[in-house]
């Protein structure tokens, strides 16, 4: 294994400014492969970057000496104020996925309501306004925001600062990092993105609005990809004409697991491992089985119905070969509202909800998003934090059509060019890569990965992700053979090739006992998808 690049020396003027956001600036270091030093005026020395605080002179220095420096003027109001849009400018050298987009924020609201204002010099480009006056600016290789971020909070989350309603304040400090530490950093996973439906299974050629024919038309002629989770309950039977519909849609449409019985939220209600296990278990058995029957997999990621999730179940799901699960926030048990979304546990460290995946018990999280109702700032920050786009709704959100869907993708592919595909893809492509010359160095994220060998590419190494991910990846394989963690192999370019983590847990789903009978299991999963299907005969009798 290579040896890993020292990190960016970032001196931080003044010298107290260093103390005083010490929690903000660590967890910086922890996503970030940089080193912040405290320094007193003029100490450049031995520094790669400059972090000024409350003043510009420091900055200005830095880049006459050839440095890149970012002086931030004001420390962001604690109390939000008025509504305030902060408009990102066209530039080249702004992040291609922030360019033009609108980011509210209150608290610059707030700033701007005091009189603070950010002098423009001549010549600076300006990089992102508010109220027509300039919030963020560069002047060569001197960058100025008008807003410091504070100080973060005991237990608040990084990603607290960078969300729909604030983001005026760290997102200049954290864009500069980015092209600070672009030669040393590793790759993140390509954009990727996918629309997916909870409850629908193969039991007709529709379920409610979901029409599988004309969504997979649709889905090809806009260019996205429809997930539909399936109840495993529900795999009893496919009728021929839904079959042929899935295997018709040459890719546009998957499956993947939606619960068990969907017997409420069954996810939330399982207090010990063993349950957990049961459950999982049995699902998997479920969902195989229709596969083999009818030719059509059911993909090994799970989608828990009504966002429960007991601490119980990741690892729980992981143990029984699921790859990912998806769910709007990473750990659900801790964070019902009016919690934050981003609660974390106890040794979860500040970075939750701001890498591409999370990691919960040892199974990749896959955030999710709704597609009525979305955000277009937590879309937009989301694709810049490299996080794929995944969008979910129910039948009934077709009510007046697939429009509500174009619309989705069209909001998406404003963002930036994106690879629309199935969630087990998104979780097979969740990988870190760096090249050095004709080696390729790879860093999964998830337990499974395939990685499409890049051109000059002759050896291969995959290396374990960062310890605070907490994935379990005691044994490797690649292409089902064994291979030590950090060894080179030989690879041919243009070539797939299939890497999986093992842990020493992991159980045959075949050995598990079956989970305790719910005898309203059925009769209540046979009412509430005889509700999803009068939908549309009731409309149209409307």
């Amino acid at each position: 294994m290579s040896a890993a690049a020292p990190p960016i020396a970032v001196g931080v003027f003044p010298q107290a400014e260093h103390s005083r956001l010490e929690r903000l600036l660590a967890a910086l270091e922890e996503a970030f492969p940089v080193h912040f030093e405290g320094r007193r005026d003029g100490g450049l020395r031995d520094l790669d970057g400059v972090l000024e605080v409350g003043g510009r002179a420091q900055g200005e220095a830095a880049a006459a000496a050839g440095i890149p420096a970012l002086s931030l003027l004001l420390e962001e109001p604690a109390e939000p104020g008025a509504a305030a849009d902060n408009v990102l400018g066209l530039d080249s050298r702004l992040d291609s996925r922030l360019r033009g987009a609108v980011l509210p924020d209150a608290h610059l609201g707030s700033a701007l309501d005091s009189g603070v204002a950010l002098d423009s010099p001549n010549r600076a480009i300006v990089l992102a306004s508010c109220r027509d006056r300039p919030t963020w600016i560069r002047a060569g290789t001197h960058q100025t925001a008008l807003l410091a971020p504070a100080e973060l909070g005991a237990e608040e989350a990084l990603r607290e600062r960078l969300r729909d309603g604030r983001g005026a304040a760290l997102l200049p400090l954290v864009h500069f990092l980015r092209e600070l530490t672009a030669p040393i950093r590793w790759q993140p996973p390509a954009a990727r993105a996918s629309l997916l439906f909870d409850d629908p299974n193969l039991h007709w050629p529709s379920y409610g609005f979901v029409k599988l024919g004309a969504l997979a038309r649709h889905a090809r002629e806009h260019g996205y990809h429809a997930a539909l989770a399936t109840v495993p309950l529900d795999g009893w039977f496919g009728h021929p004409a839904a079959v042929r519909a899935m295997r018709e849609s040459q890719g546009a449409l998957s499956l993947a697991v939606h619960g068990n019985d969907h017997f409420g939220g069954e996810l939330g209600q399982l207090e010990t491992e063993a349950e957990a296990l049961a459950l999982a278990a049995q699902a998997r058995r479920r969902v195989e089985a229709f596969g083999r029957r009818t030719g059509v997999l059911v993909e090994p990621v799970m989608v828990p119905p009504h966002e429960e999730c007991s601490r119980a179940v990741p690892g729980s799901l992981r143990r029984c070969g699921f790859e990912a699960v998806t769910m709007t926030r990473p750990f659900p048990w801790l964070a019902p509202p009016p919690r934050s979304w981003l609660t974390r546990p106890e040794g979860v460290g500040p970075l939750v909800g701001w890498r591409p995946v999370d990691v919960a018990a040892g199974l990749p999280v896959l955030l999710r998003h709704p597609f009525v109702g979305r955000s277009l700032p937590e879309l937009v920050l989301r694709s810049f934090l490299d996080q794929p786009l995944i969008l979910y709704g129910h039948q009934a959100d077709l009510r007046g059509g697939l429009g509500v869907l174009a619309d989705a993708v069209a909001d998406v592919n404003r963002i930036g060019a994106t690879r629309w595909c199935s969630l087990g893809e998104i979780a097979a492509s969740s990988y870190e890569t760096r090249r050095e010359g004709s080696r390729l160095r790879v860093r999964p994220l998830t337990g499974k990965a395939r990685v499409e060998i890049p051109a000059g590419v002759e050896q291969l190494t995959v290396e374990p992700a960062e310890e605070s991910l907490g994935l379990a990846a005691e044994q490797l394989t690649v292409d089902g053979q064994r291979q030590p963690l950090g060894e080179s192999l030989s690879v041919i370019p243009g070539a797939v090739v299939e890497l999986k983590l093992h842990a020493n847990d992991e159980l045959d789903v075949a050995s598990v006992p079956a989970p305790r009978r719910q005898p309203l299991a059925l009769p209540r999963r046979v009412l509430s998808e005889g509700r999803d299907r009068i939908l549309p005969l009731l409309a149209r009798a409307r």
